[in-house]
This record gives structure tokens, sequence and C-alpha cells, in this order.
């Protein structure tokens, strides 16, 4: 039998959990070359070329649980990945080859926090991954409320962002976010209590997430004990439940990746009098002046200030790390 093509749904220690692309299960080793000579470190999402070496994968998933073993002789090469908590020692990958993040906030119980979405976009732009901003308990707002929330949300739309405002309770929004979904790798994330769990209740009856808790106050996630999964969907897709997702690395970055992640400024930062602008005081600065004339939202440019403001006091603290 020659090499299955398959998707990391699972590791536990040195074992990993793939299904092939038959929707097939079955449980691989990793070939001690790759770790050794090319320290491959697998990650959930990974694309991976095995070689069954033991009995073979269940024709469905109404069959008995496999007892087909395989060993991964291949690492496909990354669109991309989500991090964990980046420092100067190491970089861990929760989960590799993400189509999209959900963003889960709510409109109401708890009201969502602009700089807070800023913050997760910008860590999402550096890992190369696409974004889509979800309101959920749209239904709670009244027409002036909403009004708000829906000029927030032309605020990311016209940077390129899908928002999607939906309702759990009342069902508005879901055939959107469902078809979102569906066929895609999903990464759910959020502060406790927006709904993210509900909705995918709603959505895929039967979903159970530990996943996505991520604090307003600096990006961290809650807990960091337990490793990723893949969970299919119902209608083909996957969603990652990554428990305590300290993702995207939220309170590492540099300047230059920080400026990179607010895409007014990549586009502005050319007509800057000085090519190394901060955007911050400097003289003749197109990206100070735009939001002077209204043409950048002054509340996304407060968040690259507070944002700039952090990556300063991370790096001050990582030079500090570095001279003990």
């Amino acid at each position: 039998m020659g090499r299955l093509s398959a998707t990391v749904t699972k590791i536990v220690g040195n074992e990993s959990e793939v299904e092939d692309d038959q929707g097939r299960t079955l449980r691989c080793d990793l070939r001690g070359r790759l770790f050794r000579r090319k320290r491959v470190r697998l990650a959930v999402g990974d694309r991976v070329e095995v070689e069954l070496v033991e009995g073979e994968p269940p024709a469905s998933e109404e069959d008995p649980p496999a007892e087909a073993r395989g060993v991964i002789e291949a690492v496909r090469p990354r669109r991309n990945a989500m991090h964990r908590a980046r420092d100067f020692k190491r970089d861990q990958v929760v989960c590799a080859n993400v189509d999209q993040v959900l963003l889960v906030v709510a409109a109401f119980d708890p009201p969502y926090k602009r700089a807070f979405i800023d913050r997760v976009l910008v860590g999402l732009e550096r890992d190369g991954i696409e974004a889509c901003v979800v309101i959920n308990k749209i239904d709670l707002a009244d027409a002036e409320y909403r009004a708000f929330v829906e000029e927030d949300g032309e605020v990311y739309r016209r940077l390129g962002y899908r928002v999607l405002l939906v309702s759990a309770a009342s069902g508005e929004g879901l055939e959107a976010l469902r078809a979102l979904m569906t066929g895609s790798l999903s990464a759910v994330v959020g502060p406790s209590g927006v709904g993210k769990s509900t909705l995918l209740n709603v959505l895929f009856p039967g979903v159970r997430l530990r996943t996505g808790e991520v604090s307003e106050a600096d990006g961290r996630g809650r807990h960091t004990t337990t490793s990723a999964e893949l969970i299919r969907l119902e209608g083909g897709g996957w969603v990652v439940d990554t428990p305590g997702l300290r993702a995207f690395g939220l309170w590492d970055l540099d300047l230059e990746e920080l400026k990179q992640g607010f895409r007014e400024l990549v586009e502005l930062a050319p007509s800057c009098k000085f090519r190394d602008c901060a955007h911050n005081a400097e003289p003749k600065c197109a990206v100070r002046a735009a939001v002077e004339a209204g043409t950048v939202d002054e509340e996304r440019y407060e968040s690259y200030l507070k944002l700039r403001d952090d990556a300063l006091a991370s790096e001050a603290e990582r030079q500090a790390a570095r001279r003990r």
C-alpha cells in the first residue's frame, strides 16, 4: 500500500492521530529521522504523508475504533500557523494551516471593546491568518445601539475584514456563519461569556469546545494545560479545540510587526516624511494627518498607540531577561 495523505487531528505525547483524505482515522508515530535531522515538531492541522505499517483504517466513523497504525514520513510546508506565547527562547505552534479565526465578541453582556478586537487582529495579521469579527447577542440591541454596532462593523469592513452580526438566540446571521465554517479549518476565540460554545452548538449540535477564552486586558489565554485538537464538523470542515488559547503572540510583537498589523498604517506609511516613522510624534506623518482628517478611525489609532506602548515595555522585559 502506498502513502496516505492525511491531516493531524490530535497529538498525545509522541503519538499523533491523523485523518486521511477518505475520512479514516489511524494512529501514527513520527519517523525518527524527521525529528533528529530536521527537528520537526508536529501541530494539529499539519498535512502529512503516512506509511501504513499495521492494520487497515476503518471504512467509516460507524466502524469500531481503528487498530491501524502508521508512520509519518513527511510533513508538508505550512500555509500559516497560530502561535502560543513566543519569546526569544521558543516558538510554540498551536495549529497549522488555519483558514480563518472567528473572533467572537458580544454586543451586550459583556459589551465588546474595540481595543481587544484590534489587539487580536494585529496578531492574526502577523501570523497570516484571515479573520472574521463575529458580534453575537445582537438581538439584545435596540435600534439606536444596533446602529452604533453596525457603524463599528463598517470600520473593519472598509479595511477588508469580514464582519457578521449574529444571535444564537434569534438565529440572525447563523446561516452565513455556518456557510463560512463549512469546509474550512476554523479557530474560535473571544472573551469569556460572549457565547462561543452556545453559537457552535446551535450551528453544529454536539460540538463541545474547551476553547478560546482570551483576556481582554492583555490578549493572554486563561489556561495553558491541554493540547489542541481538531473536531470534525457536520457537512465538512474542522474547528480547532484549544483550551486556554494563548495564541497569536498578542503581547510580544516588535514595533515593525505592530505597524504591519494595522492595514491602514501599511497603506499610508509610504507617504510619511520619514521611512521609519513610528506614527507617534514625528513631523509630516501621513497617518496622524489622516486621523485628523477623519479618514483613519481615531479609535483604531488609539489602539495602535496603546499596543506600541505595550510592545516597548515587552521589549524592555526581554532585553532584561537576556542580561540575567
